[in-house]
């Protein structure tokens, strides 16, 4: 029974790091039958965004080790001056999802941006808004969900089009993990 049991829990640290390896990241964001018409895809800086990618400075790199991301994916949309960019972040566990969202609400929150405006929003598991105080302010959506970081910035649009824009990544991440 034990050694059942042992071999069981060696099966799943095993197929784990598989199992994030089999969601491919671009079902993870935005595509263009999400965003408002008008906006173009803009390929020369979307697509697929690997550690190696992310990792440029030290204290990046020691996050995404102790997290465990694997992969990830941003599209970005363009419409003359308005802008919409989708990001997601693929874990092996729930715990590191949750850890880069804390890490990134930490930094959102020391980085002393006069007049940032950060509110709780119900997307996923929980996350953040943050914006200024003007209404043409850029705004910036990221929670989380199960093995999922998602983050939804946009320029020219409003809090209330940015959170439905990010339920429909949401709607998508939830799919993909399904």
């Amino acid at each position: 029974m034990r050694l059942g049991v042992a071999i069981g829990a060696a099966i799943a640290l095993l197929v784990a790091p598989l199992a994030a390896a089999q969601v491919d990241p671009g079902r993870l964001v935005l595509r263009g039958s999400d965003v408002p018409s008008g906006f173009r895809l803009d390929s020369g800086v979307s697509g697929v965004r690997t550690n190696a990618m992310e990792s440029r400075a030290p204290v990046v790199r020691r996050l995404i080790a102790r997290s465990g991301r694997t992969t990830g994916y941003q599209s970005r949309f363009d419409n003359e001056k308005r802008a919409i960019r989708s990001r997601a972040d693929l874990f092996r566990r729930p715990g590191g999802a949750r850890l880069f969202l804390e890490f990134f609400d930490e930094e959102m929150r020391k980085g002393g941006i006069a007049g940032l405006v950060r509110l709780r929003v119900r997307v996923g598991a929980g996350g953040w808004l943050y914006t200024g105080r003007s209404v043409a302010a850029v705004v910036l959506v990221v929670w989380r969900h199960d093995r999922v970081f998602g983050g939804l910035m946009t320029t020219g649009l409003s809090r209330a089009r940015t959170i439905a824009l990010a339920r429909a990544q949401q709607r998508r991440i939830a799919a993909a993990l399904r």
